[in-house]
């Protein structure tokens, strides 16, 4: 059985994501860990005499947290029965440390497959973007994730982007990608932008991926630069009613200047399109 793990703050934000993770896990036949992580505050005794009163201050916190948790775990049980899928299986997880070193350890430990995250802005334009755990979610682990935006509202997942290079390494990625496309019936473009590259051996790259995904549903796109690469895949995004981008990140390359850069249309892209980001195949 696959496994989805599913960082929360019980924010309304972290619950629309929930609705992706609900979905996609029932479509795939996976269960859902509910992570709720939590800092301990550092704190220092003010009296020499008196350092068991830290122990105390740190177990009432402790307490304090675990007391949110539990009512706000029934409110997403709740809101499964609610959309009519109280059969996924949900198992919540309670756990102190920063929420990227806690999920390593959980997609470690527990065989999980895919981590599905609200996005909340903080500091920084990127962040701002994707929020900064999600970033330091991505940035520790080798599993997808699928960061889903403050806007983005669950209509079913009927058509997808995946964006290549046509390297041997964006494979893997896309064979993920299809397990979750055929589970809910989605199409997939695979699209690849034209950049200081010969038409024709990108044509011939595009015959050999025929080739290689011969009965899946995966449209090619080929489209000509327009202003940037960053810049032509949003447009193609956005004019085309897309469900969920998927990208590989590679190390400060395309996934940086993609979220990175200043064009208008980036806010727009990830205020409504949930991104599936994978990493590239070492």
């Amino acid at each position: 059985m696959r496994a989805i793990l599913f960082p929360t703050d019980f924010s309304e934000i972290a619950n629309n994501a929930f609705l992706y993770a609900l979905h996609i896990a029932k479509s795939i036949d996976a269960k859902i860990y509910v992570l709720y992580t939590y800092l301990e505050p550092v704190l220092s005794a003010t009296h020499g005499g008196q350092p068991e009163l830290l122990g105390e201050v740190y177990q009432t916190i402790e307490l304090n947290q675990f007391e949110v948790y539990k009512k706000k775990t029934q409110n997403l049980r709740e809101i499964a029965a609610n959309i009519g899928l109280p059969d996924v299986e949900l198992i919540f997880m309670f756990e102190e440390g920063p929420v990227s070193a806690v999920v390593k350890s959980i997609v470690e430990r527990e065989k999980i497959h895919l981590v599905v995250m609200g996005t909340h802005g903080e500091s920084g334009f990127l962040s701002k973007l994707i929020g900064t755990n999600t970033v330091n979610v991505i940035k520790s682990i080798q599993n997808p994730v699928l960061a889903v935006p403050p806007h983005a509202k669950y209509q079913g997942i009927k058509r997808t982007v995946f964006t290549t290079l046509f390297r041997e390494k964006d494979k893997e990625a896309l064979k993920e990608m299809l397990i979750m496309a055929k589970a809910v019936n989605a199409k997939i473009d695979c699209l690849h932008v034209l950049h200081n590259a010969k038409v024709a051996d990108v044509l011939l790259q595009t015959e050999a991926w025929q080739k290689a995904f011969p009965h899946d549903n995966i449209e090619y796109i080929l489209l000509d630069e327009v202003e940037s690469i960053e810049n032509t895949i949003a447009n193609y995004i956005l004019e085309n009613n897309i469900d969920i981008l998927g990208v590989v990140k590679r190390n400060r390359n395309f996934f940086d200047r993609l979220f990175g850069s200043s064009v208008s249309n980036n806010l727009a892209l990830h205020s409504k399109v949930p991104i599936l980001v994978f990493h590239e195949e070492k």
